[in-house]
């Protein structure tokens, strides 16, 4: 008898071998897509979720701007541009929030010369929010006074000195291929100071 392994023997062994060897790198596939998936989701909700805190704090607290203008200067469904102090230093400054393309973004002016002013040129803008989704709908609802949880949002354009409440609703969508990766957060602000 011959000691060693036929030809058939050592076909059927390679054949198990590279099945194995693809059901392992297929696995190890799936676990990197799963994880890059993961980060993804976690990188859109933690920008949704920082963006919403700093909006609700800011709009909770509008005021009169340094000149004596309204608290609110403009609204639409993709933008607010309003007057907050946020610092803390007392003069207010000016806001505005807009949807640029896929990407929600921040202005800060702050006042400045004399007269105060806010100079157009004067405005940082950061980006807050990416992948941001706008065929979801509007970023933003107004509400006036009487608002107790049903009413239809005010009709474009809004007559600004009836807002009282306004809802914030982010969709952001990492991988536009897939709709599970849609993340969606809200909130709802009552304007403390009108």
């Amino acid at each position: 008898m011959s000691k060693g392994f036929t030809l058939i023997e050592i076909i059927i062994a390679i054949t198990i071998f590279t099945g194995l060897a693809l059901t392992i790198s297929s696995f190890g596939l799936d676990i990197s897509d799963f994880g890059i998936f993961l980060g993804e989701s976690v990188t859109g909700q933690y920008e949704i979720q920082l963006t919403l805190r700093g909006m609700v704090s800011e709009m909770k607290s509008m005021n009169q701007s340094v000149s004596g203008a309204y608290a609110i200067e403009s609204v639409s469904q993709n933008s607010i541009t309003f007057y907050s102090d946020i610092d803390g230093d007392g003069l207010t400054e000016k806001i505005r929030y807009f949807l640029d393309g896929n990407i929600l973004k921040r202005g800060l002016t702050k006042a400045s010369g004399s007269p105060l002013a806010y100079p157009a040129g004067d405005e940082d803008i950061d980006e807050t929010v990416h992948n941001v989704l706008a065929s979801a709908g509007n970023i933003f609802s107004y509400y006036d006074s009487s608002y107790t949880g049903s009413q239809a949002a005010l009709n474009f354009p809004v007559n600004i000195p009836l807002v009282r409440l306004i809802k914030i609703n982010i969709t952001v969508d990492q991988n536009p291929a897939d709709t599970i990766s849609q993340i969606n957060l809200s909130a709802s602000v009552n304007i403390r100071n009108l």
